[in-house]
């Protein structure tokens, strides 16, 4: 009877484990993809007619700050960022709300964390919830940032008598 192979050859072969940001930098096309046929189901954010491209332009600089926040210390607190004050001067522009930016935040949360489900079998496990902590974090930050960018460009296109008193 011939001697069995080396166990090697039976093990499974070994995944190579990814980060966080890695997944999200890997995956950036695949959750703009998801983010806008989850946006397109609300009817609230479809009635503003948006090309895909003007729909979905600020995305990669958004997920460009959360992939660079990610691979900082969990403990470091978020830039203001540059592109979220982008972004809500210019949905102000193209009629948005503040409650339209919540959703369009939501959905870039769902967008990330169904991307990292898919992938959780490629992710150190032992990491994850600290950098979900980050993404949350991150992600509210960057809300903030784009409704006080809307609101401050709201209020500079308002006449002088609609606008709060200081």
């Amino acid at each position: 009877m011939d001697a069995w192979p080396p166990y090697e050859e039976y093990s499974l072969t070994k995944l190579k484990l990814a980060s966080v940001a890695d997944i999200l930098e890997r995956e950036l096309e695949t959750m703009t993809k998801e983010w806008l046929k989850r946006v397109n189901l609300i009817p609230e954010l479809t009635d503003i007619p948006l090309s895909d491209l003007d729909r979905t332009a600020h995305l990669a600089k958004l997920y460009s700050d959360l992939i660079s926040r990610l691979r900082l210390a969990e403990d470091v607190e978020s830039p203001i960022s540059v592109a979220a004050a982008a972004h809500g001067q210019i949905r102000h522009g193209q009629g948005y709300s503040a409650s339209m930016l919540v959703e369009e935040s939501r959905m870039f949360q769902v967008a990330t964390f169904s991307t990292l489900h898919l992938h959780q079998n490629e992710l150190h496990q032992s990491q994850v919830l600290s950098d979900v902590t980050v993404i949350a974090d991150e992600v509210d930050a960057q809300l903030v940032e784009t409704v006080r960018s809307l609101m401050a460009a709201a209020n500079r296109a308002a006449p002088r008598s609609e606008q709060p008193a200081p």
